[in-house]
């Protein structure tokens, strides 16, 4: 890689308000419940949007770079997964295009290299919250919240996955497995 620069940002944005739990009437703090998309897509941008000016001035170190990567803790599903699919197939409430992500791979011109990889939410939804409840409790939500994003010349997803606790969750497993979310991982070619 000698001659090639390549920038790595790690944000780990807020989860206060979760608008997944305030959808779904899931008590969390004094987050009021929020009955349309529009309400969370707006609850979202207040929580979030404020660090994410912050990462875009960062962000402009990264300009001519050959990479730049954005790895972390979004604390916000993806405008990918929550469709009106992933709604119908009984993953979410409804389709919500969540803004976080998405700002990022709009005005970033960033790639979400796990649904690179696995373009339908239904059939390979990676969630990375939470390994410590089960999907089936009523006082929790399953979600995608971690991301690993890039961009860059001729950028290739090789492989892309999870890394949690156990399989089928994750594709890579690690034991024993140390947070209360799993990972997400990707191989690129640039």
């Amino acid at each position: 890689m000698k001659g090639r620069k390549v920038y790595a940002f790690n944000l780990h944005l807020t989860d206060f308000p979760y608008q997944p739990y305030q959808l779904l009437n899931i008590e969390y703090g004094t987050a009021p419940f929020l009955k349309t998309a529009a309400e969370a897509q707006a609850a979202a941008k207040a929580a979030r949007g404020p660090a994410l000016d912050l990462f875009f001035s960062d962000l402009k170190q990264a300009d001519g770079a050959d990479a730049a990567f954005v790895f972390g803790d979004f604390n916000e599903p993806s405008h990918l997964d929550w469709t009106e699919a992933a709604a119908k197939a009984g993953r979410h409430p409804l389709a919500v295009s969540y803004p976080s992500a998405q700002r990022i791979e709009v005005e970033g011109g960033f790639t979400d290299l796990f649904r690179a990889a696995f373009p339908d939410p239904v059939a390979k939804p990676g969630f990375t919250w939470t390994p410590t409840s089960e999907p089936t409790v009523k006082d929790d939500h399953h979600d995608r919240i971690d991301y690993t994003l890039g961009r860059g010349k001729n950028l290739k997803v090789v492989k892309a996955g999870i890394v949690g606790e156990k399989a089928p969750e994750a594709d890579v497993v690690v034991t024993p497995w140390p947070s209360d979310h799993r990972a997400s991982m990707a191989v690129v070619q640039f």
